[in-house]
Parts: structure tokens; sequence; C-alpha cells
């Protein structure tokens, strides 16, 4: 973890409004938002996130890749793989969840994380901003 450089502050500001939920964000909440992200980085391997684990964080991907890994009647599987800018963990931004997955790093990866408290402490003044998101990750989540 520690402060972003230039090149990881204007990755985050250009993915994050990429990302659905936070689309209808002003810069402003957007550059806030990427000053609270931590950055995590990862060997070939490692694993980021255990099934069962709770979680209250959204993980992006900026550089590697990762596999998620499902106990499928006693036998783990993997389910997908997510490369550059993809993202997971976005249930569990709303509230802590256990994850639904084991995440395992396949490549040297490079991840921020963006934690609940985080996301309540920039939108404190604006809590529909908040009911905003959670409404889309919900709606994400049914499709």
């Amino acid at each position: 973890m520690g402060l972003l450089d230039i090149s990881e502050y204007q990755w985050g500001m250009n993915t994050l409004k990429t990302l659905d939920f936070f689309s209808h964000c002003t810069d402003d909440d957007l550059m806030n938002l990427v000053e609270s992200l931590e950055k995590h980085s990862y060997k070939s391997g490692a694993t980021i996130l255990f099934q069962g684990e709770i979680s209250n964080r959204l993980y992006i991907i900026k550089q590697g890749s990762v596999g998620i890994w499902k106990s499928i009647a006693g036998e783990k599987k993997m389910v997908a793989e997510l490369g550059e800018n993809r993202y997971f963990g976005e249930i569990s931004l709303l509230t802590p969840t256990s994850a639904t997955a084991t995440v395992k790093a396949h490549a040297d990866v490079d991840i921020f994380s963006l934690a609940y408290e985080n996301l309540e402490y920039v939108f404190r003044k604006n809590v529909e901003q908040i009911k905003i998101i959670e409404q889309k990750i919900l709606d994400k989540k049914k499709n």
C-alpha cells in the first residue's frame, strides 16, 4: 500500500469513469475515490481472496490477471479469468459479505482496492450517491 504515483492516479480516474456503477459520479467524486484506493501487489500463484472470507472491498486489476476458483461438488474449478481493468468484489462494496469464490494471481498482478468505509466517507454529505451506486450494483447482479 502507499500513495499513488501520477500514472496510477490517471489510470484510477480513467478506470473508475468506465465502471457503470460510478458513471454518474462527478470528477471531484472520482478524484476523492481514487485518492482512497489502496495498491496491492501479488506474485503469481498467490491467493488474493479466499472463498468464504469476509470482505468489504471492490478490487480492480491494473496489471496482470487473476483466476476465479469455486468449490463445486467438493472439487475446485476455475470458473473465470479476469485481466487488466476488470474487477471483482463489487457486491462486498455494499456490505461485508463472504467471498463467493477464491481469487488467485495467474501472473504477477497489481490490484487497487476500494473499501466501503472510503466510499461512505467520500459520499458522507451526499448519501443519495451511495444509494445510486448500490442500486446499480444490485441491478448488475440480477443480470
